[in-house]
């Protein structure tokens, strides 16, 4: 088994072990999906007539953690995040030792992939999920990135200057400012084959 496929399995182990801690089932990374994992991360920066759907709490409430956790499972049933099966798929970073500090300016770029995970019956995405610092930067500090299997509604989580919460698009492959934004990385030096092949296909649908 090489390096890299030896690295992976290990991350797959530490993934396995974490995730039911807050109530996910990590079920194996996912590649050539044709859903550019980086798009993912943008959906805050798409516009509300674009088909955004915001579920924020202010950063000062007492109860902010069970309320944003409310609103993205709001947003994620509404938006059908979930599979019949209850399977989605959440973006990870393979490129952070989840043993040390997150956020260092001097991090290595994000080496970034979609892993394949069930929803548990008692889950904690923003607290300790966030917390994991898989799903977030501490507890109630989340930023994570997650689409449908099949790439109809991506959900975006985050903190903004006075508040934390959920973003959420549906039909992001049609969505215009995201198209153009994957035309201009097409081909980038930081873009590898596999995303490009990503957005290539992802381009390509005429449907979400």
């Amino acid at each position: 088994m090489g390096d890299s496929m030896a690295a992976r399995v290990s991350q797959g182990d530490e993934f396995s072990k974490i995730m039911p801690g807050f109530g996910l089932r990590f079920l194996g990374f996912k590649r050539s999906t044709g859903i550019p994992n980086f798009v993912a991360w943008s959906v805050t920066s798409c516009h509300p007539r674009e088909g955004r759907r915001d579920r924020t709490v202010g950063i000062d409430d007492p109860d902010r953690v069970s309320k944003a956790n409310a609103g993205w499972y709001a947003l994620a049933t509404e938006l059908k995040l979930f599979s019949a099966e209850r399977l989605f798929l959440v973006s990870l970073d393979l490129s952070i030792d989840l043993a040390a500090d997150r956020g260092s300016v001097d991090e290595d770029p994000a080496e970034m992939v979609w892993g394949l995970v069930e929803l548990l019956d008692e889950w904690d995405i923003m607290g300790a999920g966030a917390a994991s610092r898989i799903l977030g930067w501490g507890f109630g500090c989340p930023g994570f990135a997650m689409s449908a299997v099949d790439g109809s509604v991506f959900v975006q989580g985050t903190v903004w200057q006075d508040s934390i919460g959920s973003s959420a698009l549906p039909c992001p492959s049609q969505v215009p400012s995201l198209r153009e934004m994957v035309r201009k990385n097409l081909g980038k030096p930081y873009r590898t084959a596999a995303e490009n092949e990503d957005a290539l296909s992802w381009l390509a649908r005429t449907d979400c």
